[in-house]
């Protein structure tokens, strides 16, 4: 009988426990959370792919490494191809412009050399190649976190390949070969600010400017991150010599393809003739605002753009060096640098930003999380702080939802992606620098007096031992 009513109980308890509210929690603990949240992007993106365009970066790549195989000039295809647009654009305006191979002559011997794959093994190696470069860029922002903001950062890095520059967009669709290139810079820029050795990232920096000069800028982060350290000059002189190397590289094309050096200028001067892609950047919009009241752009964007770029440079140069005045911690000057110095581009792009989107979210969870701190000076009484401190957290959880929700909205329901995320750009960069000069204040948790229990016990293990 006894037997029978264990085993009775037993099978009730399996049973409640089966049914349990807590079991099903367990279903969304944090790490299955991580989990399900990965496999949901990953089946968006293959929706995505499925049933909008894909690749149309990718297939300017692949049409130049056709041309190559078959011993063309692509830049030659492409200027034609442009003047052609440029031809039906008075009759059909509402053409999309062409995308045509703008990359430099060096690269050239490369595409040589990817023709002799077939076509299923090449595209197989290029989009493994993205997506991989895509997941190293979450990686190294997920790196400049500290321990706390990991916790949730986890849970939305798997959204954020959708939100470059915190805009949401389906850039990462496209295959342009930016993602690779900043896949390889992060890493070595992750491996550089924690360990001190950044001949990696020197070298990856100067084989991304063979196919885009203005990576070049990117040669400002070591000095940044290293400034007042012992480590500085020799950034200094390392980061000159890059420099210069990728200088001779691109003056170097000159002498070696001069027809197609000056095909591949034309090229880049039609597309700014008549694609006006001039990015996101300050000088980008004013020449997109001076083309649409039909106004020579050159010139004034050309000032604006030294202008800007000479005033950010000194601001980034000044706040380092308080940085490490003030010994802070590298994971807060790292964000700011890296998206400091990737605004000195001169022109902007979207797959430019997708680099940047984990940074600038830490910046902006940073910059709201000072602002919403309690002063030193207030009351430390335990229960009115911790109403307090709850209170905080959900008023920094609603602005941060706000500030994330508002610029997104504006971009799917207004007519344009560009004049907003110059804004984001901006804000958070000053909300960076704002954060810098008000650091948060760790309040030292109070040291409980000891109890009068433990004083008399200790009192009479004093006396046995005596």
């Amino acid at each position: 009988m006894r037997a029978q009513g264990e085993l009775l109980l037993a099978t009730q308890t399996s049973t409640a426990a089966l049914f349990s509210p807590i079991q099903h929690v367990r279903w969304f603990s944090r790490p299955r959370l991580i989990v399900w949240f990965w496999l949901g992007a990953i089946l968006t993106v293959v929706v995505m792919a499925w049933t909008t365009p894909v690749g149309w970066d990718a297939q300017v790549c692949w049409r130049a490494v056709q041309s190559a195989h078959q011993a063309s000039d692509p830049y030659a295809e492409g200027i034609a191809t442009l003047r052609g647009f440029h031809q039906r654009l008075a009759s059909n305006p509402a053409e999309r412009p062409p995308l045509v191979y703008v990359y430099s002559p060096m690269t050239l011997p490369l595409l040589r050399l990817l023709a002799a794959f077939p076509a299923w093994l090449l595209g197989l190696f290029y989009w493994a190649a993205i997506a991989t470069g895509a997941l190293l860029q979450l990686w190294a922002g997920f790196q400049m976190a500290e321990e706390r903001e990991r916790r949730w950062l986890a849970l939305m890095l798997p959204a954020l390949a959708f939100f470059p520059g915190l805009i949401t967009d389906d850039v990462f669709l496209s295959g342009n070969v930016a993602y690779i290139l900043y896949g390889a810079i992060l890493t070595a820029a992750t491996v550089g600010w924690k360990r001190g050795h950044w001949f990696w990232y020197y070298l990856a920096v100067l084989a991304a400017s063979v196919f885009k000069a203005p990576f070049l800028v990117l040669l400002a982060f070591p000095v940044l991150v290293e400034i007042g350290t012992r480590n500085a000059r020799p950034q200094w002189l390392q980061s000159g010599i890059t420099a210069i190397a990728g200088v001779l590289i691109f003056a170097a094309q000159m002498r070696l393809w001069p027809n197609m050096f000056r095909e591949y200028l034309l090229t880049l001067r039609l597309m700014f003739d008549w694609e006006h892609d001039f990015g996101f950047g300050p000088a980008g919009i004013l020449g997109r605002a001076l083309w649409r009241r039909e106004l020579p752009s050159s010139l004034a964007t050309t000032i604006l753009y030294l202008a800007v770029a000479g005033m950010l440079g000194a601001a980034l140069l000044f706040i380092a060096r308080r940085v490490r005045e003030w010994n802070l911690p590298r994971t807060t000057w790292v964000p700011i640098a890296f998206v400091g110095v990737a605004l000195l581009n001169p022109r902007i792009m979207k797959y430019d930003l997708a680099p940047l989107t984990v940074p600038m979210l830490l910046i902006a969870w940073r910059a709201l999380r000072v602002a919403f701190q309690s002063s030193p000076s207030e009351s430390h009484d335990g229960d009115s702080n911790q109403i307090r401190d709850h209170r905080s957290a959900r008023a920094l959880v609603l602005v941060a939802a706000l500030c994330f929700l508002i610029p997104n909205i504006i971009t799917v329901a207004g007519p344009t992606w560009f004049p907003i995320e110059l804004v984001v750009l901006l804000v958070v960069f000053a909300m960076a620098v704002r954060s810098i000069y008000r650091p948060p204040v760790e309040v030292q948790p109070s040291v409980a007096p000891p109890e009068p229990a433990a004083d008399l016990l200790l009192a009479l293990e004093l006396e046995e031992v005596q």
